[in-house]
């Protein structure tokens, strides 16, 4: 495990690294035994864009113009340490970034002259930069990415999550898909619409990350090797979130389901969600429904007697604090009761101190968990990149920060927009 120092050390490497410069972000890695290299580029969300974006994901993590078949690019990977490639849509409000996320063991952990940085980052580019437009690959992700979102939607609490968000953007469909977007629209991807989508990612504002113990000497390989016009666009967005729906929706589907799925959505009414709010959100969320002794967890099953699942999450994006229990059919009537007199015994200040206390301490050991973990950099790199203000942001001192009058003050611009219940 990282020690504050090697914490210190690593965080204060990023904060060295200018944002405000053109690409590549490569921070130098002394405490791990694997670097990384991502390549993210930013676009607007829509349900094409991300509908295509995972589309061409699957079939860049199948193959690529360089290696043209799934055995031959899983065998140059396999020859490389067994590099992890993964290629992922990330939402981020009304933003969609695609990020190109390679993980490999450093050059110098291993005695092997033909495994090194010039090696490695020549085979990512000519995958990254040269996707192949192959009739069979198309089908087979195409296939892929069908019998997933199949299998996704077998599950009631995926079903009832994606038609909470159908519902919650019924004004703005392009920020209702919680998944893959629109399978209509994969499904009906032909050869020239996904070539067209992936030669005008060239021109969308891209960015140069990652992690390495020789960060000049990648920071170079990496800035000759993309040949992307988007590189010398500013990557950072002013303005990422979306207001909530000012409706109020109530509604309920039954499909005969043993366990119900019950969704509570609380709109954030204000103009933004200011850092200081996302953190006082985040302790909302572990005060309320953190683990089996938070609030509602425990409060739920004392007055009902069963509760399979209670969860919460602040999307601060979105402007929407979501709520939502899996239970009893029978049960829910109830279980909305206790929610919504949670809510309001936080907003009248009625609060548990040691409850409260609880709940920023597990938010700083889960914090510490994560600074032990290579992800929590590269997420804190891309998040620096693209929110302005967040490059100033120490969100550990924000938490610690945190106090029962925020909490308050946080709950007051919440109200519910909308009651989802899929029994």
């Amino acid at each position: 495990m990282l020690n504050n120092k090697d914490v210190t050390d690593i965080l204060n490497d990023l904060s060295d690294s200018s944002l405000n410069e053109d690409s590549p972000i490569i921070i130098k890695n002394e405490k791990f035994s694997t670097a990384a290299l991502v390549f993210s580029v930013r676009m607007p969300l829509t349900g094409h864009n991300l509908a295509y974006a995972s589309l061409l994901a699957r079939m860049q993590m199948n193959a690529s113009a360089s290696y043209p078949t799934l055995s031959a690019q899983q065998v140059i990977l396999a020859d490389l340490y067994d590099l992890d490639f993964a290629v992922v849509p990330q939402l981020y409000g009304n933003k969609l970034v695609l990020s190109y996320i390679a993980n490999f063991i450093e050059p110098r952990e291993i005695l092997d002259p033909d495994y090194n940085y010039e090696r490695i980052i020549k085979i990512l580019t000519d995958i990254i930069q040269h996707p192949s437009f192959d009739q069979e690959l198309l089908d087979f992700s195409k296939k892929q990415l069908t019998d997933s979102y199949r299998e996704l939607m077998e599950s009631p609490a995926n079903r009832a999550l994606d038609n909470f968000f159908r519902l919650w953007y019924k004004d703005n469909p392009d920020y209702a898909n919680s998944f893959m977007g629109p399978i209509e629209e994969i499904e009906n991807a032909d050869l020239d619409s996904i070539k067209k989508y992936a030669q005008n990612l060239h021109q969308a504002p891209a960015l140069i990350s990652g992690m390495a113990r020789d960060k000049k000497f990648v920071s170079k390989l990496a800035e000759k090797g993309f040949n992307f016009a988007g590189l010398l666009d500013e990557f950072w967005s002013i303005n990422n979130q979306i207001p909530a729906p000012k409706d109020v929706i109530d509604k309920v589907e039954n499909q005969g389901n043993i366990q119900a799925q019950l969704y509570m959505g609380y709109g954030f009414h204000d103009k933004s969600m200011t850092f200081k709010e996302q953190a006082a959100g985040l302790v909302l969320v572990q005060y309320l429904a953190g683990d089996q002794s938070s609030k509602l967890f425990t409060k739920i099953r004392e007055e009902l007697g069963a509760a399979y699942a209670v969860d919460a999450n602040n999307y601060a994006n979105n402007s929407l604090f979501l709520i939502n229990a899996g239970l009893d059919p029978t049960l829910v009537d109830a279980a909305k009761k206790i929610i919504n007199e949670e809510i309001e015994k936080v907003k009248n200040g009625e609060i548990d101190s040691d409850l409260f206390a609880k709940a920023k301490k597990s938010i700083r050991n889960l914090r510490l968990i994560r600074e032990d973990q290579e992800s929590f950099y590269l997420a804190e790199i891309l998040k620096k990149s693209l929110f302005v203000s967040y490059s100033d942001i120490d969100f550990s001192k924000l938490i610690t920060q945190t106090t029962t009058k925020s909490l308050i003050d946080f709950t007051k611009k919440l109200s519910l927009n909308e009651s989802y219940v899929l029994k």
